[in-house]
């Protein structure tokens, strides 16, 4: 049992290196790429909306921001998910919780040396939140699956 969840440890951690490398592509991005790649986003899931008055400049933020979120949702999820897989439970949240809040610091500091990007405050707390989110969901699936196992042992 050990030596499997090492593997599966050493899967997610991986994963979430790679996905580490898609963060800071993406903080990478020059402002004018960023804000374009953005706004297409907004356009595909709101164009109906704005198209009929709503105010895209609005959507176009709430897009950036759940971005924000949502990719530092998948880091903490797979960060997690390694880390649960081998510490305690406690243990493993500390050190997740501590790595994405520095991630989140260290991608807006990457994205402050990009042309037309700033280092925001709210953005690094928006993505420690959804790091601290996935985190979360990886804790509460792997609770829901050993309260099932028990169950079915029990059965």
């Amino acid at each position: 049992m050990r030596v499997h969840n090492g593997r599966k440890a050493a899967v997610f951690a991986l994963l979430a290196a790679a996905w580490a490398g898609v963060l800071f592509f993406f903080s990478g991005q020059s402002g004018a790429d960023s804000g374009a790649l953005s706004m297409a986003l907004t356009r595909f899931l709101f164009g109906g909306l704005i198209a009929r008055g709503a105010d895209a400049d609005m959507f176009h933020h709430l897009v950036r921001k759940a971005a924000h979120f949502g990719v530092f949702a998948v880091e903490g999820f797979l960060a997690g998910r390694a880390l649960l897989c081998v510490l305690k439970a406690r243990t493993a949240a500390l050190l997740t919780a501590l790595a994405v809040t520095a991630l989140a610091v260290a991608n807006e500091l990457h994205q402050r040396l990009s042309v037309q990007r700033v280092c925001s405050p709210r953005d690094m707390l928006i993505d420690a939140c959804g790091g601290l989110a996935g985190l979360l969901a990886a804790g509460a699936i792997l609770f829901a699956m050993g309260r099932r196992r028990k169950t079915q042992d029990r059965q």
